[in-house]
């Protein structure tokens, strides 16, 4: 979306350097908010959707504007991922010189006292969603183990062996020391020699031995350098994980799986943007405002029929004009409509339907798209405009609307617009 876009050329950079306050971060989104629903930047906006829903993925029924804390959390565990595979580069070499950082895979996680941007970087607290999240899905792949150290990296479990075996480490002798000193190959094979700093208790003799067995398959190799990797890949990515992160933090807003169908890419966004808040019943009809005590009772009529209550399942399906119009463009297709209780169950009906190829399917979803759009456009035409509607040149703007915007689409079409609207009527035979 255009939102995402313009915010992330304007505050990458900044994002990517400093832990951003939440003070900014909360201006930040009230830009976005005041864009998004088209508000005077002075003033407040109305938000019809709450801004936890927005931020989701649209996979999730969101509109994808993400989280800027958790993306500025990214971004700045991506300088980690850099510090790894960025080895010779003169700001890994300075870092290493001014913060005393060890010549390992990954840096520590102890905060510096030094000021400056690493200082900001490394002020992702591991209790968040973000640092567990990258931990979490952070793993060692051990190669001459000259950068792993034994005790203090993840390299062999999910969590650090000091930590599955606290009390064999306080008795090491070797609590900082990296694999490749650990031990020593014999011809072809590798003998781990660990060393402690008194006799070990029967008790820890048993740890030890779990231990060794563990060990037994694992061990350096003098073939490869160490390095680390994320979900499994040698590539590290911000998106999954701000998507992951996402996923650990309570009390999330969800979003019922049909909501997230509306981004199909074949109407334009802004028509399966409407679409989208139709389906979470957030349309600004009549009743709405009604609800808001934006107007009185005695206003909340349809725009079209003047007799029943503008809701949004009847402006938008049962209202009489619009179920004409929906019966006509339908029969053009060779659909026969089933009355719905609802626009929800209308639209799961219709984009549920089985069609014989690819193009075919296209139009008539579309065609769903394209009538609830014009429909809208309408009946805002007459609150706002005093337009004066009838049935055919409705009717007749919707085929416009569905040949033109099907020009777009990465399939080529041997028709031109004109002849889909002329021959509209023909379009199962056109598309078999």
């Amino acid at each position: 979306m255009l939102i995402k876009s313009v915010l992330n050329s304007l505050t990458v950079y900044y994002l990517s350097l400093f832990k951003m306050p939440k003070g900014v971060a909360k201006e930040i989104i009230k830009l976005q908010r005041n864009f998004l629903w088209s508000s005077d930047s002075a003033g407040k906006a109305s938000s019809l959707v709450k801004w936890k829903i927005v931020q989701r993925p649209k996979n999730e029924g969101g509109l994808g504007v993400g989280d800027l804390l958790l993306k500025n959390a990214a971004l700045l565990f991506k300088w980690w991922w850099r510090y790894t595979c960025e080895e010779g580069s003169m700001w890994r070499k300075v870092i290493q010189s001014l913060y005393e950082e060890d010549n390992v895979l990954l840096p520590g996680r102890a905060i510096p006292t030094v000021p400056g941007p690493w200082k900001a970087i490394k002020l992702n607290r591991d209790d968040k969603p973000p640092s567990k999240a990258f931990f979490g899905n952070l793993s060692i792949k051990l190669g001459n183990g000259r950068k792993v150290k034994f005790w203090q990296d993840a390299w062999l479990l999910s969590k650090p062996l000091k930590a599955e075996f606290p009390r064999l480490f306080r008795m090491s002798s070797q609590q900082n020391e990296f694999i490749a000193n650990m031990g020593w190959y014999e011809g072809t094979t590798w003998r781990w020699t660990l060393a402690w700093t008194r006799e070990l208790p029967i008790a820890d003799q048993q740890q030890l031995k779990r231990l060794l067995d563990m060990l037994q398959h694992h061990y350096p190799t003098r073939q490869s350098n160490d390095s680390i990797q994320w979900c499994n890949k040698s590539k590290f990515s911000i998106k999954d994980l701000t998507a992951k992160a996402s996923k650990l933090i309570p009390n999330g807003a969800l979003v019922d799986s049909l909501v997230s169908t509306v981004w199909k890419n074949i109407a334009p966004p802004k028509v399966e943007f409407m679409v989208w808040l139709a389906l979470l019943g957030k349309l600004n009809t009549r009743d709405m405002l009604e609800r808001k005590k934006v107007i009185s009772p005695d206003m909340n009529t349809c725009s079209f029929c003047n007799n029943n209550p503008e809701t949004l399942d009847h402006v938008l399906l049962s209202c009489p004009f619009s179920w004409t119009i929906w019966i006509n463009i339908a029969g053009n297709l060779g659909l026969r409509l089933v009355i719905h209780q609802n626009f929800r169950m209308f639209y799961e009906w219709w984009m549920g339907r089985r069609y014989p190829n690819t193009l075919r399917k296209k139009f008539h979803i579309l065609a769903f798209f394209a009538t609830a759009w014009s429909l809208w456009s309408t009946r805002n035409m007459v609150v706002f405009h005093n337009h004066i509607y009838d049935h055919s040149t409705l009717c007749h703007t919707i085929q416009w609307r569905i040949a033109l915007w099907s020009k777009v689409w990465k399939e080529e079409i041997p028709y031109s617009t004109e002849d889909l609207v002329r021959h509209f009527s023909s379009l199962p035979i056109l598309f078999p």
